[in-house]
């Protein structure tokens, strides 16, 4: 028997199917949080908003009309979850937790020594510096060059323009760049 697309499974949680949208939460629910984790500092704030972001699916499931992927309107979901959060606590971000440094790791398997250094320094830059970026910036970014996603979709899941996506991209790149540019002149390489 083959396994249910995503569709057929959201067409079947609308009919009450309890266990079609629970499969779906097991297919996206490590993706999202990912996500989230790169967005939230707090550990707390990224499994409430999971949790909300599926709850919020759950209950607004009659709203997805199947233009998208589930995964883009699950996203998009997740990502409005983050801002609301980020939003009531209006408190600057400053380090990436462990989890974004993994996803955005620069080393190899079998790393040098002091390429593991030099790797590491580079990557606690990077993300110190990513999570600077105002959400507006950081949010398309990590959709685009952490978790790969096409600038239409990162534009889909933050509910803006083609060109306001590829301009947040560009802007965001731009400025990590800049500061990128500043740091190896300082470290002399």
């Amino acid at each position: 028997m083959r396994e249910p697309d995503d569709l057929e499974l959201v067409e079947r949680a609308r009919s009450g199917d309890l266990e079609s949208f629970a499969e779906l939460v097991r297919r996206y629910e490590r993706r999202v949080g990912s996500v989230l984790t790169r967005l939230l500092d707090d550990a707390r704030d990224v499994e409430e908003a999971l949790q909300d972001t599926f709850v919020q699916a759950w209950r607004h499931l009659d709203r997805f009309r199947g233009e998208s992927a589930i995964f883009t309107w699950l996203y998009r979901i997740a990502v409005n979850e983050a801002l609301m959060r980020i939003r009531r606590k209006r408190v600057p971000t400053t380090e990436f937790d462990e989890v974004a440094e993994r996803s955005l790791s620069l080393s190899s398997p079998e790393p040098d020594p002091e390429e593991s250094i030099a790797d590491e320094h580079l990557r606690s830059f990077l993300t110190a510096k990513l999570k600077e970026l105002p959400f507006d910036y950081r949010a398309p970014l990590i959709l685009r060059d952490v978790e790969g996603f096409s600038n239409q979709e990162v534009a889909d899941i933050l509910g803006v323009s083609l060109a306001a996506a590829k301009s947040r991209i560009h802007r965001a790149r731009m400025q990590i760049r800049t500061e990128l540019e500043a740091w190896e002149r300082e470290r002399g390489s």
